[in-house]
């Protein structure tokens, strides 16, 4: 992954952001949990408007866009990759869902590491966070509704 010009880091980002929408809408066509479906429905939608805010961001306007640090609850971190499957539990579901978030924000984070452009650093960085804030929401439920459970 070589990027060259913040165009390309865009172009990356809505090609990233349409597989993710791609990922929850079919997670929630497989779901046999109307929670699950529910929850998996509402991420498609947050990632398809992400795919639309990335897709017209201007560049001018994303290298001076102030960005927020979300903690990391670092549950990812005990949890084991899972394939996609039409039977999925609902934590099941949502571990999947964890781990691709966390990949999105390694990604964009190693990324930002390659690059000694402060701009494209700075788009980098920010697309990083937003996928960390994805992950935290996911493992915010994960530990709502799963861990306490057990």
């Amino acid at each position: 992954m070589n990027f060259v010009t913040l165009e390309e880091v865009i172009r990356f980002a809505v090609k990233r952001e349409d597989a993710a929408y791609r990922l929850y809408l079919g997670a929630a066509q497989k779901s046999t949990s109307i929670a699950a479906r529910k929850m998996f429905e509402e991420m498609a939608a947050e990632e398809a408007t992400h795919r639309e805010v990335f897709s017209k961001v201007e560049l001018a306007e994303a290298s001076s866009a102030a960005t927020a640090k979300i903690p990391d609850m670092k549950i990812s971190e005990y949890l084991v990759d899972l394939p996609l499957r039409p039977d999925m539990s609902y934590d099941e579901i949502l571990r999947h869902a964890i781990k691709t978030e966390e990949h999105a924000w390694r990604l964009y984070s190693a990324a930002a590491e390659m690059t000694d452009d402060a701009k494209l650093k700075k788009i980098l960085l920010t697309f990083a966070e937003v996928e960390k804030g994805h992950k935290k929401r996911l493992e915010d439920i994960y530990d709502e509704r799963v861990l306490t459970e057990n």
